[in-house]
């Protein structure tokens, strides 16, 4: 017997079903081998598994108790696999009761190391998810590789309370530093590890000065057949655990998918930088045929002038109006291609003269009537003035009248007015109207309505689009309402301050 009275199973069995609330295993083991020491009044030595004798090591989980003379030890199993045992020396040699009453105390042993290990794996996992949810804060927004891979490897180093922690890329036929976090007086790291994974593990363990290390394989999608491997290494004194290590293959999950969103940015950027020259080009192309039709439509023009005013007659007179109408209307088509350049052009810009802008509608006007009377003017007696760039703003009150007078046979009303606000230009027409579906399409480039385009209506889709880029950057608007059939109101509405 152990003791002169024995073990008592009652008190050791509510004392142990007590340990189930303990959450640390180290605690549980702990309190097991006090309440052991205490209860049989032998001495109790808590041994690690590769402490105990092979003998019950073998016998696992056939039986929980070893004994042998005046020593028994009892094992603390969880799902099979020894985790501890606990080392009794007695004076008396065991009795089959005290035996039963250890195995007893092996259960509950086993019951509560099980719980506070598996409380023990929540805490972890619990630390890992917020530590890989702040790593993916921190690293996925990066959008070049060098500031990533130093964000990367500080993270790694305070995760896992390491002296050094380097991430490496592979560059040739080897693993180069990409970037490195290290506190003070930290063991230094290989500039360079082979791409084998056991000759890097040996040249590691030689750089390590007996410190632990864990290295983590980083692995990117294969580019045009190139090996993107990598590795992130990671230092410090204490050993790592199950968790460190699935943590670290979290961390490298994170980093792979950080690397390439910092690729794809960069392809991004490159192809974005293409297009950019591609449409420069496209446009002082097209500025540059624009500006050399000017020449020689004025030549044209000019001697067609000459030969209507020298008293054409007849077929060769109709001839030459018609010339002259075409020339007029391939100058306009210049003028428009012209402006469109300009607009995608980076130095698109205004200079603007504050002045009326009554007598400024009435000189578009009259031009625009040419003698027709076909657009109708309503304009303030008083001055309205207002900051604007005349070149720019009479190039898209022309494009408004131009289509008004396409698009309708009737009478065009121009009104000008005023908010506290805005100074107004308003141009009606009574013509085929825009469909409700299609009002902000007839703005984007190349851009018509449908019943325009049904009709036969000569246009390139790009005067309203060249006409609200304008008035946008005066700081102002252009709208319309319109209904089918009925006509449209354009509305030029400038700031007046």
């Amino acid at each position: 017997m152990i003791g002169r009275e024995g073990l008592r199973p009652e008190l050791l069995e509510r004392t142990i079903l007590a340990l189930a609330d303990v959450r640390e295993p180290q605690g549980v083991l702990a309190g097991i081998a006090r309440l052991l020491e205490t209860e049989t009044g032998c001495p109790c030595t808590l041994l690690a598994p590769d402490r105990v004798p092979p003998e019950l090591s073998a016998a696992v989980p056939a039986t929980s108790v070893w004994r042998s003379g005046d020593r028994a030890i009892v094992a603390a199993i969880v799902d099979g696999e020894l985790r501890a045992g606990f080392s009794l020396r007695c004076a008396h040699e065991l009795s089959d009761d005290d035996v039963r009453t250890l195995r007893l105390v092996s259960a509950h042993a086993s019951l509560a190391l099980s719980n506070a290990l598996a409380f023990d794996q929540l805490r972890h996992h619990a630390r890992e998810g917020a530590a890989l949810g702040e790593a993916a804060r921190t690293v996925l927004g990066f959008t070049e590789l060098q500031p990533l891979a130093a964000a990367l490897c500080a993270l790694a180093r305070r995760f896992f309370n390491a002296e050094r922690s380097v991430l490496y890329g592979r560059t040739g036929d080897e693993l180069r530093v990409l970037g490195s976090s290290a506190v003070a007086g930290a063991p230094g790291m290989p500039g360079r590890l082979p791409l084998d994974r056991d000759e890097a593990d040996a040249l590691m363990a030689t750089s390590a000065e007996q410190r632990a290390f864990a290295l983590a394989a980083l692995r990117l999608p294969a580019h045009d057949g190139e090996d993107r491997s990598g590795l992130l290494a990671v230092m410090r004194v204490a050993p790592f655990e199950k968790a460190d290590h699935r943590l670290l293959d979290g961390l490298v999950t994170l980093a792979a998918l950080a690397i390439r969103n910092v690729e794809l940015y960069e392809e991004s950027a490159r192809a974005n930088r293409a297009l950019a020259e591609s449409n420069a080009f496209k446009d002082d192309l097209m500025a540059m045929f624009a500006h050399d039709f000017k020449g020689p439509l004025t030549v044209i023009s000019g001697f067609t002038e000459l030969m209507l005013e020298d008293g054409l007659e007849g077929e060769q007179r109709t001839a030459a109006q018609t010339v002259l109408a075409q020339a007029g209307r391939l100058a306009k088509l210049s003028e428009d291609a012209l402006a469109l350049a300009s607009t995608h052009s980076a130095g698109f810009s205004l200079r603007r003269v504050r002045e009326d802008l009554v007598p400024f509608v009435g000189e578009a006007v009259r031009d625009a009537n040419a003698g027709g009377e076909r657009i109708e003017l309503t304009a303030p007696t008083e001055p309205l003035e207002v900051l604007f760039d005349r070149s720019r703003l009479r190039h898209a009150l022309e494009n408004l009248l131009g289509n008004a007078l396409k698009y309708s046979a009737d009478p065009v009303e121009v009104r000008v007015s005023a908010t506290p606000a805005e100074a107004l230009i308003e141009v009606r027409d009574r013509g085929i109207g825009i469909p409700a579906a299609e009002i902000e399409r007839i703005f984007t480039r190349f851009g018509r309505a449908s019943n325009a385009r049904d009709r036969r209506f000569a246009g390139t889709g790009i005067g309203l689009y060249i006409a609200r880029k304008i008035v946008d950057v005066h700081g102002g608007r252009l709208t319309v309402s319109s209904l089918e059939g009925e006509g449209a109101t354009f509305t030029i509405g400038l700031p007046r301050e």
